[in-house]
């Protein structure tokens, strides 16, 4: 039996609210060459339960569980080593796409080439990008941008981040080669070890060198992804505790991005420097926002009695 085309990789932890829509969304695909993979990350509700109804009647769904809880990160790459498929697709298990997302993400991957003909994987592109929305359209967001354009190597991450006012760094609403994502996780893990868990900025992080390492890109503006609002996620919340380990996660991140340039695949980008400043100045920018959130004691004291 030949790969799915496209495997849909779905980390689930207690998203028993949203999981049937996502998967709805994911089974009606007018695209039917894909497989469904459901990470269960150990939750206590029963999101399970309903996935796996799903699971009995379409046989394109499979539960793979982690023996503990390992956040979104780990999952997914949990998801990238079971993945079959020639491209990946990430989906937040609380988001859905549209109806047509698979098939009009790799149509354009093919670019107008007969998909009955046999294609050399090398030829394919690494990523392509496609638009988001947000449910309900009240969220007062802006877009990331939507690189349509054929590019090549450099200049993909470039145009992704050097001079975007809201750089694409969400790892969903975008179609991955499968050979690149795992090329990319196991240059990180050989080079840097197990990252930590993270609930913020983790995307920034893995965009980066996603984006840094890719050789083709192109893009289609049709807003196929559709990002919801979850009140209940921990990047809303503004207790103490979670901003303490919201601006945690961010002089993590930070430092990692450093640390790439120990990566001489990543480091030889002509755009490393320009395109790393950048970002860490956007998460600095976006880090000082959450210390606003604090008692002033409390935020004098993180940032050692500096102005906030």
């Amino acid at each position: 039996m030949n790969p799915p085309k496209i495997s849909i990789i779905i980390p689930v932890y207690n998203v028993e609210k949203y999981i049937s829509r996502c998967l709805e969304s994911c089974i009606n695909q007018s695209f039917s060459d894909i497989e469904i993979l459901l990470i269960d990350d150990c939750g206590n509700d029963n999101s399970i339960s309903i996935a796996k109804s799903f699971a009995k009647k379409d046989c394109r769904i499979r539960i793979i569980k982690n023996e503990k809880n390992l956040g979104t990160f780990n999952s997914r790459i949990k998801g990238i080593e079971n993945a079959k498929g020639i491209y990946l697709l990430f989906l937040d298990a609380d988001d859905y796409i549209e109806y047509n997302t698979c098939k009009k993400a790799y149509d354009k991957a093919l670019n107008g080439n007969n998909t009955k003909e046999q294609i050399k994987e090398d030829k394919l592109p690494d990523i392509v990008f496609f638009g988001m929305r947000f449910y309900p359209p009240t969220i007062k967001k802006v877009a990331p941008p939507v690189l349509i354009d054929e590019l090549h190597n450099e200049e993909i991450l470039k145009a992704s981040f050097a001079h975007c006012a809201t750089p694409p760094w969400h790892i969903c609403a975008k179609l991955y080669k499968a050979s690149h994502i795992s090329k990319t996780i196991n240059l990180l893990l050989a080079h840097m070890g197990e990252f930590p868990r993270l609930n913020m900025a983790e995307d920034a992080l893995k965009s980066f060198a996603i984006l840094a390492l890719a050789n083709k890109s192109i893009g289609i503006k049709d807003k196929l992804y559709i990002y919801c609002n979850n009140q209940s996620s921990i990047t809303r919340r503004i207790d103490e505790k979670s901003i303490r380990k919201k601006i945690n996660d961010f002089d993590k991140v930070l430092d990692y991005l450093d640390r790439f340039g120990e990566i001489k695949e990543i480091r030889e980008n002509k755009y490393f420097k320009q395109t790393k400043d950048r970002t860490k100045n956007i998460l600095k920018a976006q880090r000082e926002l959450e210390l606003r959130y604090l008692p002033k004691d409390v935020a004098h004291a993180i940032v050692g009695g500096g102005e906030l």
